[in-house]
């Protein structure tokens, strides 16, 4: 963390002083960056699983009335002959 070595800049006057609040502020906003980027990713892996778990039943559904149609067919067929 550059803030532990303020004093070490504080040598080259007030310039020093700045750059290290710079680097101390720098610090602060990738930190807090990383934090917000763990959340969001986060939430898009629990948006992601809800949009997998929508897609199967879905699928599950639009199956199952194929195979009710199906069935459906075959029988008016079979009644046709």
């Amino acid at each position: 963390m550059p803030i532990e070595h303020a004093d070490k800049w504080a040598d080259f006057g007030l310039g020093g002083m700045v750059i290290a609040a710079l680097f101390g502020f720098i610090w602060f906003l990738v930190r807090e960056h990383r934090a917000e980027r763990r959340e969001w990713l986060d939430a898009f892996k629990i948006q992601s699983q809800q949009m997998i778990d929508v897609a199967r039943e879905s699928n599950d559904v639009t199956r199952a009335l194929t195979s009710a149609v199906e069935r459906q067919a075959s029988r008016r067929r079979a009644d046709d002959r």
